[in-house]
């Protein structure tokens, strides 16, 4: 068998035509891994934003039930990982200001639970402010430390500062 130079170039070019096919395709791999990425980001993001928007709709919520109920507003006092339950009816049956804020307040941490997986809540006289309460409402973060001393580790938080008396 004799080897010419015109089929030793054929068999070099089949070679180098199969690495750039692999090179292309390499490079084709990696972009998708990255658009694949930003996508997962995008979607993390969203999903932050989008607890954000229900704690924020949950912190106002509560801020208004505090603000018809202004002269019991310690009784909605609340720190994080506690759990409030009431047998009271306040829509069935008329109820005392205590009891109403008992009952707001189960009611309230049961739309918590409904709304935002995993959330929490705390609910805090602000100290040397008279009549100011906190509001922190939080949900778990995706690999985002918390960098405030109000919001619990891996948690992000949404914090309201209400007055209900004036």
């Amino acid at each position: 068998m004799q080897l010419t130079v015109r089929s030793l170039s054929r068999k070099a070019s089949a070679g180098l035509a199969m690495l750039e096919a692999l090179a292309a395709l390499l490079i084709l791999t990696a972009g998708a891994v990255g658009v694949l990425w930003w996508q997962q980001q995008a979607t993390l993001r969203q999903q932050q934003q989008t607890y954000q928007f229900i704690a924020m709709a949950l912190a106002s919520d509560l801020a208004d039930r505090m603000r018809i109920n202004a002269s019991q507003s310690a009784l909605y006092a609340m720190h994080w990982g506690e759990s409030r339950q009431t047998t009271q009816d306040c829509f069935a049956n008329a109820c005392s200001w205590t009891q109403l804020a008992q009952w707001d307040i189960a009611q309230w941490q049961q739309a918590l639970r409904a709304q935002l997986p995993k959330g929490d809540a705390s609910v805090y006289s602000l100290r040397g402010q008279t009549g100011w309460w906190a509001i922190s409402v939080g949900w778990p973060a995706n690999k985002i430390s918390s960098n405030s001393t109000t919001c619990p580790a891996h948690m992000q938080c949404w914090n309201l500062w209400v007055r209900p008396q004036r």
